[in-house]
């Protein structure tokens, strides 16, 4: 019979405390990146700047989202 390996809860423990700083740590990045403001001088690549921006804050905010939803689950 093969043996089943059982990992330890404080393993479980010491991945819930990475999933959250690394969690904590996106959203910050995603305000951080909103927060901050280039104008570029030119309208079209203002929008383009500015869509990009979005689209990396929403992106963060997606992690930060999963990766709750990760730590979540191993709490269970």
């Amino acid at each position: 019979m093969q043996a089943v390996h059982r990992p330890e809860p404080t393993s479980f423990d010491a991945v819930v405390t990475a999933l959250a700083r690394s969690s904590t740590a996106a959203l910050e990045a995603s305000h951080e990146l909103l927060a901050h403001y280039n104008d570029t001088g030119d309208a079209s690549t203002q929008r383009a700047v500015d869509t990009l921006i979005d689209h990396a804050a929403d992106a963060l905010r997606a992690l930060t989202d999963s990766l709750a939803d990760i730590s979540s689950e191993l709490q269970a």
